[in-house]
């Protein structure tokens, strides 16, 4: 049978199963043992990953070589895109974007600004006239290792571009439409082809393929009829926030590959790698970690769920669950320090020794000095914690958490046992479903982390 008999979604996801089983023949993804290198844990600069660049676009490529074939002209393609409000939310976005291209055979990948928030202290609501939060721009370098980036996707011909102006920033707001307008230097803003509809849309691959595909022909054929004697040679797809707009969990081995390319800000880690050790005394005990999101930005959710008491209540269930104890330290994230909610903090921090849930409450800003602290953007301060629960020996979180739900899959992938991970149960916040659509990123065992081990 050849290609063109099969259905899109069995051809997709035939060539995407064949090329990685082919890889893997080759010897182009190694095992789990040879991606770290020796004394290397988790968050390290090369923890994890493609041990081979070639493994990334060879599990996800087309075939037919690289480039859009429209009415048997091949174009080649760059592709820009939106990453979204908090910093997993754009974590989310980079990897649905960077599948997409090493599906599309895209030749080059501009990267969005970072975005980052005025505080943690401001209500956030998808209501506008409720919503207290700003979002700002910022280099796409603050939270992502782009060097490292660049130099994997480079060996596959894909360039990897930070953009060159950080205005102007789209409405965040309205992620829809939310695309970068800044014009990029030599490119006919003709061969500007806007994808509209992927925004959250859950997409099976294959359906993203021929969404882009629909929007290009007929992005084209409305040129050729105002322009007959227009010559292109590229096209520009542009995006708006990409943000679960893939159906991960039919492909989990693609996305687990291409989630391990996008390595985190270097400076980062090595503040986190400093905090571990001072935290477990240089490996010799550990810690267990919660994401504590209690912060006034959840505000809605706390709601639903019927106010802070009941909350607690919940986190409190679920770290018994966990096996959360009176003798091991706790490491908590949250963001009520950030703008001063001591009160609440030192009320939370009774409750958990109180509760038995450990012997001490930890927090980053016991150990990276104030001078440090107010250098790094709000969503950097949120990657320090990230990156100090990665290394924890059991870890809780928010189940409506983006953070919450990506660290979870982030340990699983760097191989911590998924019992060691739970996540506190809010389906009546309703994004469960959602979430099993989108979320999953972790499709196997890369390395084996923990604070005693990675420290």
């Amino acid at each position: 049978m050849t290609p063109a008999a099969l259905q899109p979604r069995t051809w997709l996801l035939a060539s995407l199963v064949a090329r990685l089983l082919m890889a893997l023949v080759l010897g182009q993804l190694t095992s789990a043992a040879t991606i770290l290198q020796p004394g290397e844990g988790l968050g390290r600069r090369a923890g994890g990953g493609f041990s081979d660049a070639s493994s990334a676009t060879s599990a996800t490529r087309l075939p037919g070589g690289r480039g859009l074939e429209v009415n048997g002209k091949l174009y080649r393609l760059q592709l820009r895109y939106t990453a979204c409000t908090g910093l997993v939310n754009q974590q989310y976005s980079h990897i649905a974007t960077f599948t997409l291209a090493a599906a599309l055979g895209v030749s080059e990948v501009h990267l969005p600004p970072a975005a980052v928030r005025d505080s943690f202290g401001h209500k956030f609501s998808v209501h506008q006239e409720q919503n207290q939060m700003q979002w700002f721009p910022a280099r796409a370098s603050c939270l992502l290792d782009v060097e490292r980036l660049q130099r994997v996707w480079a060996r596959q011909g894909i360039t990897v571009h930070e953009p060159l102006s950080l205005l102007p920033f789209p409405d965040l707001m309205f992620p829809s439409g939310a695309f970068i307008l800044t014009p990029l230097p030599g490119l006919d803003p003709r061969a500007v082809v806007r994808v509209h509809g992927i925004y959250m849309a859950g997409m099976e691959l294959h359906q993203l393929v021929a969404l882009v595909r629909k929007a290009a022909e007929a992005h084209l054929g409305r040129l050729a009829a105002a322009f007959p004697d227009l010559q292109l040679s590229d096209l520009l797809l542009e995006l708006p926030c990409t943000f679960f707009s893939l159906h991960t969990t039919p492909i989990l081995p693609v996305v687990s590959q291409v989630a391990s390319t996008l390595h985190f800000n270097p400076a980062l880690e090595y503040i986190a790698d400093r905090v571990v050790a001072y935290m477990t005394r240089d490996g010799r005990r550990t810690f267990n970690g919660a994401h504590l999101r209690v912060e006034k930005d959840a505000g809605e959710w706390i709601a639903i769920l019927g106010g802070p008491a009941a909350v607690w209540g919940m986190y409190l269930d679920t770290m018994a669950a966990a096996g959360f104890d009176a003798a091991s330290p706790l490491f908590v994230a949250t963001g009520l320090l950030s703008y001063g909610a001591e009160i609440e903090f030192k009320t939370g921090v009774a409750l958990l020794i109180g509760q038995g849930m450990c012997s001490e409450v930890l927090y980053k800003e016991e150990y990276v000095p104030p001078f440090e602290m107010q250098r790094l953007n709000s969503e950097q301060l949120a990657l320090l914690d990230f990156l100090i629960l990665a290394r924890a020996e059991k870890f809780v979180g928010f189940g409506p958490s983006t953070f919450s739900t990506y660290l979870q899959e982030h340990r699983v992938l760097h191989g911590t046992p998924p019992a060691n991970s739970l996540l506190v149960n809010a389906s009546r916040i309703g994004t469960n479903s959602m979430f099993a659509r989108s979320s999953l990123v972790a499709s196997r065992r890369i390395s084996s982390l923990g604070a005693a081990k990675g420290a």
